[in-house]
């Protein structure tokens, strides 16, 4: 599965499709498109957040790694 050119890593994917199957792509998509935070922990790792109006304005948490193109994991 993929979101932007980002390959969903299989930790990811094993909790969409399970305990985290309400975060929908389009909103991951949402946060790497116009994230409201970005924290750059390293090059493989960056954090982006960005309120969801849909899911009561919380923000969802994505981590990706830019350098390879992977969506790590995705959490409220």
């Amino acid at each position: 599965m993929e979101v932007l050119g980002y390959k969903i890593s299989k930790h990811l994917e094993r909790y969409l499709s399970g305990i985290r199957s309400f975060i929908k792509t389009e909103w991951i998509a949402r946060v790497i498109l116009e994230p409201e935070f970005v924290e750059e922990v390293s090059e493989e790792e960056v954090r982006l957040w960005k309120k969801i109006p849909e899911f009561g304005n919380r923000f969802l948490r994505v981590v990706v790694n830019p350098k390879d193109k992977i969506i790590i994991t995705a959490f409220f």
